[in-house]
């Protein structure tokens, strides 16, 4: 007898959509635009003034990125890329911008890391004491 496997995931993910102005949608339409852009089925199960609630069936575990409370926060919606890539990217825009001057400050044989370190935590302990 053949070692026959079938592998499947069946999901709905349930996703809230909040702090947006929702106002003369008709249902179908924004069910076919979700449902094209995440190449998964979506049905809307609530729509307020400011938020739209939709069921998503099937879509790929990687494109969903949960927080510890299973709030989603990401999904990919580009093929290949998955949510933890999103997810990276968006921490990489949110890098902060430090100028060389700013690191050549310090003294000692350090990184300009740990001297920026240093330097901003110094910073913030003198803030603390005003």
């Amino acid at each position: 007898m053949a070692n026959n496997r079938i592998v499947a995931f069946v999901d709905k993910t349930i996703v809230k959509i909040t702090g947006i102005e929702v106002k003369g949608l008709k249902p179908q339409d924004v069910e076919a635009a979700l449902t094209q852009f995440l190449g998964s089925p979506v049905r809307l199960i609530g729509v307020t003034g400011d938020s739209l609630q939709m069921d998503v069936y099937g879509i790929d575990p990687e494109r969903i990125l949960r927080d510890e409370t299973g709030i989603i926060k990401t999904i990919s919606a580009v093929p290949g890329l998955t949510a933890a890539d999103v997810a990276a990217i968006v921490r990489n825009e949110k890098a902060r911008e430090v100028s060389l001057e700013d690191l050549q400050h310090g003294s000692g044989l350090s990184c300009p890391k740990e001297r920026w370190l240093a330097r901003d935590a110094k910073e913030s302990s003198n803030n603390s004491h005003r």
